[in-house]
Parts: structure tokens; sequence; C-alpha cells
């Protein structure tokens, strides 16, 4: 049990540092981008510091919340604070589409009109800054969202992993623009940037649209996926066995990274118990078989002879 805390106050101490520095980049990365964009005219780099600046302010919230999460059960919340971690998802992703979508008609508003200039050598060199932070955010964020479980930090990487990706995609771009200064292409150079704008709409609407169904999933109470119901329910067959049980019944939901677990079990009419003992062993055994998932497992056992529910 001690040991079972510490890991868990390890997780969130790693949860916190990830965060904070999700967030300390998504700073610089918005005070970059918007510096830029003034300089350079361009609307793709704008809608990137845009996006940072939105990023570092659901980063204050996120790590909120993820001390929020953390609190025991009290008598407002008192199956704890564990919904939380998917209603912030759910509103990090919406707002992301919303953005997503407001970008695109403006890049194809723009496009109608003639285009616009821009200076070609600032988005550049901003769009190679860009996609070294964002990968560097990425590979760490990752790293701790694997060892943490943490679906916050895990939307992060997915967010950062997103922004190197578009970043790169800016800096081919730009780079071609560049390179075609002064040649028969120079011409179309206008139409580039909200060309570039509409391109990464485009392929980055559907990465929050997928975050707001899976986290919405969470939110309505549905099933988890059945890649964690099938590893909850193999290590809890495992368990039983040790056991004279004649039938038993799982439900689950998933909240962030906790996974709510009931157990109704029927003990076979051999299975002999001498006290409450008995059957704290059964759950205790049950619990230190979950305990090697990479999820904080909620278990309540209930012993039952009428598996009528």
């Amino acid at each position: 049990m001690k040991q079972d805390k510490q890991r868990q106050k390890d997780r969130s101490e790693q949860e916190q540092k990830a965060l904070r520095i999700s967030s300390f980049g998504s700073l610089a990365l918005a005070i970059l981008g918007i510096g830029f964009a003034v300089q350079s005219g361009s609307e793709a780099i704008l809608l990137d510091g845009i996006f940072s600046v939105l990023g570092f302010f659901m980063a204050l919230m996120t790590m909120y919340v993820a001390r929020l999460v953390n609190r025991p059960d009290d008598e407002v919340f008192q199956y704890g604070y564990a919904h939380f971690a998917p209603l912030m998802n759910v509103l990090k992703s919406l707002v992301m589409a919303v953005l997503c979508g407001f970008a695109l008609l403006s890049a194809i508003g723009t496009l109608i009109a003639g285009g616009q200039p821009m200076a070609m050598g600032s988005a550049v060199l901003y769009s190679l800054i860009a996609t070294m932070i964002g990968a560097g955010l990425s590979i760490y964020l990752r790293r701790v969202a694997e060892r943490t479980a943490s679906v916050l930090v895990s939307l992060d990487a997915k967010a950062a992993r997103l922004d190197m990706v578009l970043s790169a995609a800016v800096l081919a771009s730009f780079t071609l623009g560049w390179l075609s200064l002064g040649t028969s292409m120079e011409r179309y150079l206008d139409y580039l940037d909200p060309m570039v704008v509409a391109g990464l709409c485009l392929v980055a609407l559907p990465v929050p649209l997928k975050i707001l169904w899976e986290s919405s999933r969470e939110v309505l109470l549905l099933a988890p996926d059945t890649v964690v119901q099938e590893s909850v329910k193999d290590r809890i067959a495992d368990a039983l066995d040790e056991f004279p049980v004649e039938d038993y019944r799982i439900r689950m939901l998933k909240l962030g990274s906790v996974v709510a677990v009931t157990l109704h079990i029927r003990p076979s009419e051999s299975y002999r118990i001498e006290g409450i003992n008995d059957l704290d062993g059964v759950r205790f055994t049950i619990e230190d078989t979950l305990a090697s998932l990479e999820y904080q497992i909620g278990l309540d056992v209930i012993f039952v002879n009428d598996m009528r529910l």
C-alpha cells in the first residue's frame, strides 16, 4: 500500500513538472509566433501563434485540473475528481476544432481576395525555430505520458507533436517559396500563405475531433475501449482462478487515468467463509493483480448469491 502511494506521488510530481514545461514551451512559441507574424505579415504564423497562446492558457488550466484529480473524495464529489480530466480534454479539443474552422474560412476568404504578400525569410526562420521547439516538447511529453499514464500529459504530447508537424510543413512550404524568389513562380507567392493556412487546418482538424470523441465517451460514462476492458478482465480472471467462484460479472468505466471497476462475485457452494477476512483476502488478491496496470484502479467487490443485478 505504501509503495502504491509513493508510486502515485511520483507520477503526480512528474505529471506536474511535464505540464509546467509544456506551458512554458507554449508561452515561448506564442511570443515567438505573434512577433514573427507582425514582422512577416503571415497569417499561417499568426495562426500558429494563436494556437500557442491558447495552449499556454489551457496548460495553466490543465495544471490545476491535474492537482484537482488527485484530491480524495469529499462531501461534494463523493466519487472523487477524476471526471475533470476528460472534461478538460473535451474543452481543449473543442476550442482547437473551432479555431481550425475559423482559420480555414479566413484562409479561403484571403485566397478569393487574391492572396497577400509576406516576408518569406522571416517566415522560414520562425518555422525552423518552432519545429525544433515542438520536436523537443513532443519527445519529452510523450516519454512522461508513457511513464505516468497521464491522459493530460498525453494530450499535451499529441498537441506538441501536431505543432511540430505543422511547423515542419510550414517550414517546407516557406522554404520552397523563398527558393522561388526571382523565378517565374514568384508571382504566385501571394497565394502561398493562405494555402498553407488552409492545408494546416485540414490536416490539424481531425486530431482535436478524435480527442473530442474519445474524451466525450468518458464524460458520457461509456465503457472503456476494448483494450482496456480486456486487460482488466484477463487479470481478474487470473486472480479468481485461486478461489471457488461459480460466476462473476464485471462493470467498468474510465475517467482520465482512473478505471473504476465493479465486480459482483457469486462464490460456489463449496466455498466456506470463516469470516470477513476471507472475503478481504479475495479483494486483496484482485487488487494486487490489477496493480500492474498503468491505470489507477478503483475496485469495488460485491459478493452475492443472486446474480440478477
